[in-house]
């Protein structure tokens, strides 16, 4: 997802203000947060029941969404300054936390469904775990018609996701002439139809990004752009506006298209009405800078070290916390509502982040070699050619 922790300390050309800085790594944590809560209530087994401070799973991968196309363009825009620079930490980051956990989900997954199965109804797919493990490796498992669930690792679809607004944005960025178009290409073809839906989504935030490098509304005005996500979040909730609007897509092109040609981007026309309104909120944010600073700075230190974590909490949080919630039935311990499966996870999630996400720039040397491998092998075969 978006990785606040790309930014850097120390102010830059297109730095962002230290104030935004630190409320969008706080909103990330919120948002990944907002999403376990929706997942592990999602389950009465686990002793949870959903209520309107849980209802916004959905919404919240909007949020990160937007979030990601803001964080992308700053990397971009301040440090990675070619291809192969924007590749190499692209790569790293998603790779050093994706595939540990869909690893760990199959391991989860076997111990889980042994100790409790009922607790797997839904989720256990048929089909080869291989042919699973590849898709999902190579972030193809939403391409086209392909939407191929992670055994129990649900939030991995958007995952794909992002991993493809990656490229299309490098195409965009970083090349000009027949190589945008080839390259830009090239990563919509593969990506399909249902991740192309999404990704003026995602653009928002880069769009936004390049706003604030531009200009800043009042102060008076960006606390009415601040605010609004509420409203907008209250009337969705009150209203229903994202079943209607689903139920109105569906009728439309039939729901078969709907829910299985779409898959997750059905809610697609609400999503963007939520993505408009993310984008507005973090204009809303710039101009507030100063203020957010000021009230954040007694939890910028504990919101930091548990935004280093958020990418392993979200991709992570499902199969940790069926596998707790296995563990704690199997074992006849109070579920304490969903509370103790909530902590629970958090255990797993923390020791997990510690030798993945904590040890991304281990990988760094690795990646860089991949990708300069073809080069090398180029330069040898063509040593070899004998001289006439």
């Amino acid at each position: 997802m978006g990785h606040i922790a790309d930014t850097p300390s120390q102010p830059k050309p297109g730095a962002i203000a230290p104030g935004l800085s630190l409320y969008l790594e706080l909103l990330r944590l919120l948002a990944a947060t907002e999403v376990v809560l929706f997942h592990i209530n999602g389950f009465p087994l686990l002793g949870g029941h959903r209520a309107a401070w849980n209802a916004f799973g959905h919404e919240a991968v909007v949020v990160f969404f937007v979030l990601s196309g803001f964080v992308i363009a700053f990397a971009a825009q301040t440090r990675e300054h070619t291809p192969k620079a924007y590749a190499v930490s692209r790569l790293t980051r998603i790779y050093s936390v994706a595939l540990p956990c869909l690893l760990a989900t199959v391991l989860f997954d076997r111990i889980g469904v042994a100790l409790v199965p009922q607790l797997y109804d839904g989720l256990i797919t048929d089909g080869s775990a291989l042919v699973r493990l590849v898709l999902g490796g190579l972030f193809l498992n939403e391409s086209w018609t392909v939407s191929a669930q992670m055994f129990s690792n649900t939030p991995y679809w958007s995952i794909a996701y992002e991993f493809w607004y990656y490229m299309i944005f490098a195409g965009l960025f970083y090349f000009r002439g027949w190589q945008r178009v080839a390259v830009t290409a090239l990563a919509c073809l593969i990506a399909g139809y249902k991740i192309l839906l999404l990704f003026p989504i995602w653009a928002l935030g880069w769009g936004v990004y390049r706003w604030s490098q531009l200009r800043q509304v009042s102060p008076a005005l960006g606390l009415l752009l601040f605010v609004q996500p509420a409203l907008v979040l209250y009337l969705d909730d009150s209203l229903s506006w994202t079943r209607h609007g689903g139920e109105w897509l569906a009728r439309v092109i039939g729901q078969d298209n709907w829910r299985v040609g779409l898959s997750w981007s059905r809610y697609i026309l609400t999503d963007t009405l939520l993505g408009f309104s993310m984008a507005l909120h973090f204009i809303g944010a710039q101009a507030l800078s100063p203020w957010l600073e000021r009230a954040l700075r007694p939890v910028a230190a504990p919101v930091k070290w548990l935004t280093a974590r958020s990418f392993t909490l979200y991709l992570l949080h499902q199969p940790a916390m069926l596998l707790a919630g296995a563990v704690l039935i199997a074992l006849g311990v109070p579920l304490l509502g969903s509370w103790a499966a909530f902590g629970a996870t958090w255990g797993i999630v923390l020791a997990f982040a510690q030798v993945t996400e904590l040890q991304k720039h281990r990988l760094k040397p690795l990646v860089s070699w991949l990708l300069n491998l073809p080069r090398l092998l180029t330069a040898r075969r063509h040593q070899a050619v004998p001289a006439d």
